[in-house]
């Protein structure tokens, strides 16, 4: 390429940037996906910025880069972006098979041989066809090959990969993040899995049709969907009208369906669209005709996105278990003396399970794992250094060797005691040449939030688990890698879409940072000498932490220190 022809493209890209900034308001700093999950976006687009179609008599590098810029446009399918494109090209061109998220400016190189050239980006995320983001901890090069030809004396792009490219402060301006929601497999909790995609007008449409088509690979087999597999719209589109949506299905999905099934496919819909600003209330309809949902059944369950551990925490106090709740400290009764095993690191099982309350711990040098039911404490798992013991909701108590990375899980009869217990170990071939530092189960029992090192790097990862039907863990899902700025060997779940992850030091001071499963994150004031963090999902949870001066809690973004006496601090869970 000439320079006359860099200096054009540059000024190009300039001035399409001073246009965006200028009247769009689109982000200019930042990187992908730090601002917390918007559920609340219109599902039409209104930009003052108007991108421009193709200039009468220019050059095909300024063809390209008004291409890209397009991109930025989804109204009418990406209409503006189509006009850049040859004819027969613009009628099959795909534009959201990807998006890829890239820094800085592309380059535009002029390959040997006339009309071909390369644009090539350093690409920070990607987001498939399905809305699913990849985000790289290093930008990639990616290369795409770009042919123009001369169409009635103009020029055109005659070929060029389908999907999209946008800057990345751009990207939050054009695209959004929203959870479809599937179930545990009881039916009593709803778990989001999170999508991006371009907020545009068959936004409704979308979010069912991803619905429809299942949950991402690292949910499969660990949540269920009320809508049997091969589930379609009847028509690619959702109208909105008053508020409310008209999912038109085909006759497949309530074949032999049961009233149960569909009051379940209607709560998953009304869950899903209610990213949607303008929707509130949702319609099935078959041919158009309504769908009868029949008399609510007995075991329906109307489930919450936001459900909560309540507000009392486990904590060790003089060697005993302790309920630690506001800023005070209770001891728990009929249990019997444990000060032997120094105990540390405690659980609790969540709240109004069938198999009562149940506590685990480790001991001082962390080789036990110890149960405690109906009062009588009893080692249940050794090794040969075990993390923080997690309780799901099925009553299992999981825990890990780091040592070995080996997972057991260990569970008593509803009517049997610590000494009735049953205990298995689960494969976990993720974990091979990783040391696992923390693992949490979420409040639902489909996930677990775990912190790996591998050579001195942290990880954090959302894997999903999988049960059979009596709720037995039987193994992982593929998982999903979230990327913090901070290092890392403590996770904690603070919602049922969000975790807080620090790397514990009683010596310096420690920045701990949630990480959103829709893409946000936020950094905590920091805090000298904290060794612990304790969260839980729930509307008015409020966050602890520790230090060897003792407990905190966390008002807005400020630490407050409490009177309270306690250590080793966790909502149930």
């Amino acid at each position: 390429m000439s320079q006359g022809n860099t200096i054009r493209l540059l000024a190009v890209l300039v001035c399409a940037v001073l246009a965006m900034a200028g009247c769009a308001a689109i982000p200019t700093s930042g990187p992908v996906g730090t601002s917390a999950p918007d559920n609340t976006r219109p599902d039409t687009i209104d930009y003052a910025f108007d991108p421009s179609g193709p200039a009468e008599d220019a050059e095909p590098e300024n063809i390209i880069t008004g291409f890209v810029t397009a991109g930025l446009s989804p109204a009418d399918d990406y209409n503006t972006a189509r006009e850049f494109l040859a004819p027969q090209l613009s009628r099959s061109w795909q534009a959201t098979s990807s998006t890829f998220v890239y820094e800085g400016s592309p380059n535009i190189a002029s390959n040997i041989g006339s009309g071909n050239y390369s644009l090539e980006f350093a690409v920070v995320a990607k987001v498939d066809e399905h809305g699913r983001m990849t985000r790289f901890e290093q930008p990639t090069i990616e290369t795409v090959e770009v042919e123009v030809e001369d169409i009635d004396g103009q020029w055109r792009i005659a070929d060029i990969p389908d999907g999209t490219m946008l800057e990345e402060s751009s990207f939050d301006a054009v695209f959004a993040s929203y959870p479809l929601y599937y179930y545990d497999p009881t039916y009593a909790y709803a778990v989001p899995d999170y999508r991006w995609y371009a907020t545009r007008q068959s936004l409704a449409a979308t979010l069912v049709t991803a619905l429809l088509e299942g949950p991402s690979p690292y949910l499969e087999n660990a949540v269920v969907s009320a809508f049997p597999q091969g589930s379609a719209l009847a028509r690619n589109s959702v109208p909105v009208a008053s508020e409310r949506a008209t999912v038109d299905l085909t006759e497949q999905v309530f074949e032999d369906a049961p009233d149960l099934r569909r009051q379940r496919m209607d709560q998953q819909l009304e869950l899903t669209l209610r990213g949607v600003s303008d929707i509130t209330s949702v319609a099935m309809t078959l041919n158009q005709t309504p769908v009868a949902l029949g008399v609510e059944s007995s075991e329906f369950r109307t489930v919450s996105t936001s459900p909560s551990v309540g507000d009392t925490q486990i904590a060790v106090a003089d060697d005993q278990l302790v309920f630690y709740q506001g800023d005070g400290v209770l001891a728990i009764g009929d249990m019997q003396d444990i000060s032997g095993y120094g105990p540390r690191d405690p659980a609790m099982s969540p709240a109004g399970q069938d198999f009562g309350n149940q506590y685990s711990f480790l001991n001082s040098d962390r080789t036990q794992m110890v149960m405690v039911v109906d009062g009588e404490a009893e080692p249940a798992v050794a090794g040969e250094r075990l993390v923080r013991p997690s309780i799901d909701v099925h009553g299992w108590h999981w825990t890990v060797d780091s040592a070995t990375s080996e997972v057991t899980v260990v569970r008593t009869p509803v009517d049997g005691t610590v000494h009735d217990k049953q205990s298995r170990s689960i494969a976990a071939d993720w974990l091979e040449n990783r040391t696992v530092t923390s693992f949490k189960v979420s409040l639902d029992g489909t996930r677990a939030a775990v912190v790996t090192n591998e050579g001195g790097e942290s990880d954090v990862f959302i894997v999903g688990l999988v049960r059979d039907s009596m709720g037995v863990p039987r193994g992982f899902t593929d998982p999903v890698e979230l990327q913090a700025s901070v290092p890392a060997s403590q996770v904690v779940w603070d919602s049922s879409s969000s975790v807080i992850v620090l790397e514990p030091n009683a010596e310096e001071t420690v920045h701990a940072e949630r990480l959103d499963l829709g893409g946000g994150s936020e950094l905590f004031t920091p805090l000298l000498g904290m060794t612990n963090i304790s969260s839980g999902p729930g509307n008015q949870i409020i966050i602890y932490a520790e230090t060897p001066e003792g407990v905190w809690s966390r008002v807005s973004s400020v630490w407050k220190k409490q009177d309270g006496t306690a250590s080793g601090l966790s909502y149930p869970g």
